[in-house]
């Protein structure tokens, strides 16, 4: 009975996560700046056969490491290039995480608790936004927690094999977005082992071995292509990209020290309002899996807390922990009136907050999506019905319809607010122009203007030249070329260049301006 129990529940959540992670894969055009940053990375190194050395735009990029693009090659390979391959494999990482935290619930606390916590990690908000994308995101969410959940398994269980397995991982985590695939797993385990006071363990965890596996997966690529590149690649993507991004704002993104507190219980939605009961139903009789899994999730936090640099993604990894910590209270806690009315009154603010200022945004920007305000209802209708349920007594159905919530909106989200939102995105239309008028020898130039997806979508070197004196220059010496620019500067080309004509004139996506497309003959 045990074995049909646990057969049903795995072809549940894999029908289910696939449903919703595939769904509408290719309905959106990629989304700048990463996504087709690393599509097309992948694209110029199948199109060169050079499994090694990254580029984007025909130049080095030490953004990230190999990993990702090895897995959209591949794809590739399989489906052509397209937005599904691109993404192709975010879905499958995801599916894989969400059955790791199946797997892993079961094992360390109980079936319902593994089940429950699966369906958590389904639903969550922003955990869907990294298993749809063309990042390395979903790939590091499931080795880095793969990683720690083996490390956890082999204390307990004294199995060798886990402990080889947590190196596997914490190398493929290397390989998947760098050092801190290995330098947050490891700082998980030294506290909870400083914790534990045993040092013994040490002996167990076949260090040795370890570092010998490690070292033989996540090393050589580091190597190889650090010696093509002169170091060059090392040097960008460790010191630019990994040790300058915590310690400088990049790209504008920035935050308050407290940036995450805020960021989390909307990034749970729908279960970001039981958040703030987690800690006290963990203290009442903790164990030692929940001791390991806060200590993952706390030092997460306050890792990404003291970088200057922050995004909402960067704390995708902790939420497999978060949901095995929620579903035990879900299934164990006491869920009185006030954290119950709590936990829905949430989701019903979640749920305005889309409706109104959501809405007000919408129409100020693009007064024609208005109506995707209108998805802040799905909350609404489920705080109700919530509320309704559990004044009847029924609090499984209540927790069930938070569920069928986030399942819904997420839903409709990808069936039908992004691609109604891509509609208004100009780089596919204009790159596909390009790419049917320029011949191979009459350049592209991007001036003042300028996002990755034009070179995916082109598949061609794009020149980006921001001074207009170097434009009008390059321009001088071409019989025809095509240029992208702000609306603002077709007079000033035009002045130069009578002959210019304008292909297209839309209003940008990414900017509040006009941008136009033009040819020079």
């Amino acid at each position: 009975m045990k074995a049909v129990n646990h057969i049903l529940s795995i072809l549940i959540i894999i029908v289910l996560s696939t449903a919703l992670f595939f769904t509408a894969l290719d309905k959106a055009s990629l989304w700048d700046m990463d996504e087709p940053h690393n599509a097309e990375c992948s694209r110029e190194m199948l199109e060169r056969h050079d499994f090694i050395v990254p580029t984007f735009n025909y130049e080095l990029r030490g953004d990230k490491p190999v990993l990702i693009y090895w897995f959209m090659e591949l794809a590739y390979k399989i489906f052509g290039v397209n937005e599904f391959s691109a993404r192709f494999f975010s879905p499958i990482f995801g599916i894989g995480t969400i059955l790791l935290v199946y797997l892993f619930g079961c094992q360390v606390f109980d079936f319902k608790t593994g089940h429950w916590a699966a369906l958590i990690l389904i639903t969550i908000l922003l955990f869907n936004v990294s298993v749809r994308i063309a990042t390395p995101d979903a790939m590091l969410i499931f080795f880095i927690n793969l990683a720690i959940f083996s490390f956890y398994l082999g204390y307990f269980k004294k199995q060798p094999l886990y402990f080889y397995l947590f190196y596997v991982a914490m190398a493929l985590a290397v390989l998947s977005k760098g050092p801190m695939g290995i330098v947050l797993p490891l700082g998980v385990v030294f506290f909870f082992i400083l914790l534990k006071r045993d040092i013994g363990i040490l002996k167990e965890m076949r260090l040795k071995q370890g570092i010998i596996i490690f070292f033989l997966l996540a090393i050589p690529w580091y190597v190889l292509v650090s010696i093509k590149t002169n170091g060059e690649f090392f040097s960008e993507f460790i010191m630019k990209h990994n040790i300058h991004r915590y310690l400088n704002v990049m790209q504008g993104h920035r935050g308050p020290f407290f940036y995450y507190l805020l960021v989390l219980p909307l990034g749970l939605f729908p279960w970001g309002g039981l958040l703030p009961f987690l800690p006290f139903h963990s203290y009442k009789k903790i164990t030692d899996v929940q001791i390991f899994l806060w200590i993952w999730i706390v030092l997460f936090i306050v890792f990404f807390s003291f970088a200057h640099t922050k995004l909402p993604t960067y704390i995708n990894p902790i939420f497999p922990s978060i949901s095995l910590l929620l579903a035990h209270y879900v299934c164990y806690g006491e869920l009185k009136k006030w954290p119950l009315n709590i936990f829905l009154g949430f989701n019903g603010l979640f749920g305005l907050l889309l409706l109104l200022p959501g809405g007000a945004a919408l129409a100020y920007f693009y007064p024609r999506l208005c109506w995707i305000a209108l998805m802040g209802f799905i909350p609404l209708l489920g705080w109700r019905l919530g509320l309704l349920f559990y004044r009847r007594g029924r609090l499984r159905a209540s927790l069930l319809m938070q569920f069928l919530v986030g399942y819904l909106l997420i839903f409709f989200i990808i069936n039908w607010a992004t691609p109604a939102v891509d509609r208004y995105k100009i780089t596919k239309p204009f790159a596909l122009m390009m790419k049917e008028k320029a011949k191979p020898h009459e350049p592209i130039i991007c001036h003042r203007y300028f996002q990755p997806s034009l070179v995916f979508y082109t598949q061609r070197k794009i020149e980006k030249i921001d001074d207009i004196s170097q434009l009008i220059a390059r321009l001088e010496r071409c019989s025809i070329a095509f240029i992208v620019t702000r609306a603002s500067q077709v007079e000033i080309l035009k002045h130069h260049f009578p002959k210019l004509s304008i292909l297209s004139c839309k209003d940008g996506f990414y900017v509040r301006d006009k941008i136009c497309l033009l040819k020079l003959k």
